[in-house]
This record gives structure tokens, sequence and C-alpha cells, in this order.
């Protein structure tokens, strides 16, 4: 008869799973007719697309709901002017994505990229605007999920190897809104061109089950500056203000032992001049996550045999991760733009963004960052005309990174801190971005454990009782436990036979094999 082993756990692994890599497409339609209070469209400068998150969730049955608003801006002039007018509309949208199967019991931790795809504009009259665009976002949902390892029977001979892992991973999110109100010094705003954020963590304490984030948000805008004796903007100013973010999030069993990882996100992002004075409203959605993983030693069982009766087992392919090392880099990208429109004489803004960022292992070393840069540059030409310029070019940077394998993961994240600018003699821009990428490498070591054993107790092995004590000449390929299983014996009595301190060492010459 068959003995299938079914114990209960001893072990456990804790790992994360990729439920979902993919992303989606969402279309954006405006037909959009001007009011009286505009005046006519004489040229479009220039149409954006901002693509954000409101909300989103996740339920059991595989299934990814979004709610995003895409913010439209269409910047053009009057006929017989150098003013800028501004059209400014919202796009809402939900978006219900099948992830292809039922996620696990724990909630998935959800990751966001989005970015505009293409923007078509075009003045169907004098008065009608007609856009048509996309936007997509890439979508990456982890769960964490733990493989039991079986505790086996005492009267089978087990080998094993002992394994640093992270223990279980402890999740906490919490998102928060913030106001503020911000004196830009202008006279007078009339609207709000671009706008970007980034936030940084200054501060991490652990107290009590709980985790204090504090963090800095680097709020970026341009604005078109009123002037009095026009409709429109003749002249654009640049802001920049930090304002301070602090999250308290309950996180069940943290301390100070656990290797802490916390993420803020800016998921919306809404500004507005204020009908007075030169004072900007500003109302942000702050995502702040928190992942907090503590380093175990746990025994895997990689081999096993019976010394009385036949057996055999089957194993399950683990990918055991370590406790992830925190990676910080500066990194610099240059380029060059013109204006076709005639030799540049002042920058009012210039920007510069990311997208499709790709982060590989390049060698046991270095690492690539990969993706596309979109340069952006508004200001007036040589002739007073106002123009909106861009270009978007790959690039490719190397970072180093120590004892990196074929098997590291990279969870990791770039931003543009600062775009820089010179105007050259001829009237083209010389320009810089400084980002600062951010990564967690987890090394992953691919692992065979032992998933179940069955061991055949109508299926005695043969034994003899004519000797006690077998000779082995060994050449030195096999160790202890290799010539134990194949005599059916036992470790510790070759060792105790034997004299031998090391298991693990070669054997070599003649080796006393005691039957047990």
């Amino acid at each position: 008869m068959e003995n299938i082993i079914q114990s209960p756990p001893e072990n456990v692994i804790y790992t994360d799973e990729v439920v979902f890599d993919g992303q989606t497409e969402q279309g954006v339609e405006l037909d959009y007719v001007l009011p009286d209070y505009y005046p006519e469209i004489f040229k479009i400068l220039k149409c954006t697309l901002t693509p954000r998150i409101i909300s989103y969730s996740a339920s059991g049955d595989s299934k990814l709901t979004l709610d995003g608003v895409v913010y439209i801006k269409v910047l053009y002039l009057a006929e017989g002017s150098s003013a800028v007018h501004c059209v400014d509309q919202r796009y809402t949208y939900s978006k219900t994505v099948d992830m292809g199967r039922k996620l696990p019991s724990a909630a998935p931790t959800v990751s966001l990229a989005l970015k505009p795809d293409y923007c078509n504009c075009r003045a169907v009259s004098s008065r009608r605007i007609d856009v048509r665009g996309a936007v997509s976002c890439k979508i990456k949902a982890v769960c964490p999920t733990k493989y039991v390892l079986p505790a086996l029977p005492d009267d089978i001979q087990i080998r094993t190897s002992e394994i640093t892992c992270c223990g279980e991973t402890l999740t906490a999110e919490k998102q928060i809104t913030v106001r503020e109100e911000i004196e830009t010094g202008a006279s007078g705003i009339g609207f709000i061109v671009q706008n970007d954020a980034v936030a940084k963590i200054t501060d991490l304490r652990v107290i009590a089950d709980k985790a204090v984030v504090k963090g800095t948000v680097t709020l970026n805008a341009l604005y078109g500056v009123h002037n009095p004796e026009s409709s429109g903007c003749t002249d654009m100013e640049r802001m920049s203000a930090d304002i301070p973010v602090s999250v308290i999030l309950d996180v069940n069993g943290i301390t100070d032992s656990h290797l802490c990882l916390p993420k803020l996100t800016i998921m919306n992002l809404e500004l507005a001049p204020k009908t007075e004075g030169g004072i900007i409203s500003c109302e942000m959605l702050v995502q702040c996550r928190i992942r907090a993983q503590r380093e175990e030693k746990i025994v895997i069982p990689t081999d096993m045999y019976s010394t009385r009766y036949e057996s055999d087992f089957v194993t399950s392919s683990l990918k055991i991760g370590e406790n992830p090392r925190v990676l910080s880099q500066q990194l610099s990208l240059r380029s060059s733009l013109s204006c076709d429109s005639g030799e540049i004489r002042s920058v009012w803004d210039c920007r510069s963004e990311l997208g499709n960022l790709i982060c590989r292992v390049k060698s046991d070393r270095e690492l690539t960052l990969s993706g596309q840069i979109c340069w952006q540059a508004v200001g007036m030409t040589a002739d007073n005309s106002p123009y909106f310029i861009e270009k978007q070019e790959p690039f490719e940077q190397t970072i180093p990174a120590a004892e990196l394998t074929d098997e590291t993961s990279v969870d990791f994240g770039a931003a543009v801190t600062d775009t820089g600018f010179s105007i050259r003699p001829d009237g083209s821009l010389d320009l810089t971005a400084q980002l600062d990428f951010s990564g967690n490498l987890r090394n992953i070591t691919p692992v065979e454990a032992i998933s179940a054993v069955t061991v055949y107790e109508d299926r005695p092995k043969e034994r003899s009782d004519e000797y006690a004590l077998r000779i082995y000449y060994s050449c030195g390929s096999l160790d202890c436990w290799s010539v134990a299983k194949r005599y059916n014996t036992t470790v510790e009595a070759i060792m105790r036979e034997n004299e031998i301190e090391d298991e693990k060492a070669p054997l070599s010459g003649m080796v006393l094999i005691p039957t047990v």
C-alpha cells in the first residue's frame, strides 16, 4: 500500500507573485465650442493630454477597475495678437481590466504608470475645436503568497539546505488629500499652462504597529500672467513650491527590525488660479504605500529516502528572494531644441518627461535604464511670437550595481527633478535633465524543495543479515549523503564509523559502511 505523507507545516516560504503585468489604453475625444467670451481661433499653439488616476480597486474575480481623468489643455492665438489663450477641459472615464486569473485572498499591490500616447487637435472652425487622442496605463499587480513546506516523518532520511529568505511581507496603503494655497507674487493669473509634482521621502519612523512617513512634494507650474489690456496672457511665469506631507499608516506587526520600503505617489493633481491676486489653489491626492520585510532562515528539504521501504517524492520549483537592496543614483541627460518659426529669444519654461521606462540587468555589476524622454520648451521668438516646441527621443543609461544575476528582480522608479536650458547664439536651445533613479534589487535563488513524499510500506527493502559492514572505495566524487542513500544506511552511521566531521566533504579512499 501507499502511505502519502500529509503532515502539518513546519516551514513557510513567503514570496511575491506577479498576477498581472500589462497595460490598457483609453481613447480621448473632445468636441468643444468656444464660449462667447473667448476670442476666435487663429492658430493653435499646442494641445496636451495629462492623464491621472482618481481611484482604483481590485476584486477577487480578477477584475481591476480604474477611475481616471485626462486634463486637456489647448493653447491658441487670436488673429492680430500675441496673447495666448487657454481652453481647459476634463475627460473622465472608468475602465475595467481583466487580469486573467482569480486573485489570491490577499489584496494585491497595484503599481500604475500613465502616459499620453498621442494627441491630434484641429480647429474645425474659428470657434470649434476637435481633439482626438489616447492615453495608456501600465499595470503591475503583485500578491503576497506563501508556500508551506510539509513536515516529513521521523523514520526517513532527509537532506536539507538552510537558506536565508524574506519573511512575511507586511503592507499598508493610504491615500490623503492635500490642499494648499500658493502665493506666486504675480498681479494676476490667467490660467495654468502645465504642472508636475515629484514626491520624496524625508523621514520614516516605526512606532507601536504604526509607520509614520514624512515627505516633501515639489510642485512646479507654468502659468499665464493676466494682461489687463488683453483677454489673454502675453507673458508667462514659472513657480516652484515644496509642500510637506505626513501620513500615519497602521501596519500590524511592524518593528524596528523590519526593512521598510515606503513610497509616495501623486495620484491626482489639480491647480486653479484664484479670482483675485496671484494665488494658486492646489489639491493633490497622494498615495502612501509601505512594504516591510525581515530576513529569516529556513530549512528546505531537498532529498530523502527510507532505509526500510521503497519511497518516492516530488519537488516544487521555488524562487527564494533575499531582502532587497536599496539603490539610488543621479543621472543626467542632454539634448537640443530649435524652433521652426524663428530664433528663440526667451524661454518661459522648459521641462522634460520620461516614458516607456525599462530597467534590465546588463552584467553582474551593471543595470541599464532605457526609455523615452520628451523635451518641451515654451517662450517667445525674435519676432515676438509665442512658441511651444517639443521633441521625443530614446535614451539609455548605465547604472553601477554589484552582485547582480540573471534572476535579480528590479523594482525601480525614475523621475526628472530639474530641467535646465541655455540659448545658443543661433537661437536654439541646449537642454539638460537631472534624473533621480531609485531601485530595490532582490537576488532570486531557484530551489527545488520536496513538496510530497510517498512511502510504499508494502515494498520493504531487501536486507541481508550476513554482514554488518561493507567497504567502499571512493574516488572523491561522492559525499556521505550520496553513499548512505546508495547503500541504504544513514549519514550519521557512516560519519561515526569513519570518524568524519564534515558530512558535505567529498569522500576518498576506503570508507566503512555499517548496516542499520
